[in-house]
């Protein structure tokens, strides 16, 4: 319990430097922006192009030995677009530190947020006036999504705690919510 209040403060610090940066919690629009080219991007490349070595079969190692050759990227693949050239830029240098490798976690997981509230607000939309049982579960999934991520991305602090713990959670939270939101944006 004491490393995970350990690396909650250390979070919370960190947090701090980077309002002091951003001034604010902010989508960035260049972050935003790229995370819609890449979606847009994955959903113009065909899901199968029917020469699948497997068809008619269930073959594990001719399938990934196929998509390894022939990758078939899709929305998942944009999973790291803002976060992963920002935390290699200057490598050793000043971007080595907790703070800025937080803030480039959190810039892209508030855009996959973003999009995840859009995606889900849409959704209850489309329900209004409804009284059915499949709205009701899918306010139920959502809830239960949340405590799932929630407990999942908290797990770092209880293994290891400490700096190592924060990153491990931010990460966690920038996939995590990503994937939901890639998932209920797939909902229409």
């Amino acid at each position: 319990m004491t490393a995970r209040l350990l690396g909650a403060a250390l979070t919370l610090l960190a947090l701090g430097h980077m309002s002091a940066q951003a001034a604010d919690d902010a989508v960035r629009p260049e972050d935003r922006a790229a995370v819609a080219a890449c979606l847009k991007i994955a959903a113009a490349v065909s899901r199968d192009d029917g020469t699948s070595p497997t068809a008619g079969k269930t073959d594990p190692t001719a399938w990934m030995a196929f998509y390894t050759r022939t990758p078939k990227p899709g929305p998942s693949s944009c999973v790291g677009v803002v976060s992963t050239p920002c935390l290699q830029r200057d490598p050793g240098g000043a971007s080595g530190n907790t703070a800025d490798m937080l803030d480039c976690l959190t810039r892209e997981q508030r855009v996959w947020d973003e999009r995840l509230n859009a995606a889900y607000k849409a959704m209850m939309q489309a329900c209004q006036g409804k009284d059915d049982k499949f709205c009701a579960a899918r306010r139920k999934l959502e809830r239960a999504w949340i405590a799932y991520r929630d407990a999942l991305c908290d797990l770092p602090y209880e293994e290891h705690g400490g700096t190592a713990a924060s990153l491990d959670f931010a990460d966690c939270m920038l996939s995590e919510t990503a994937r939901q939101a890639i998932w209920v944006e797939a909902q229409k």
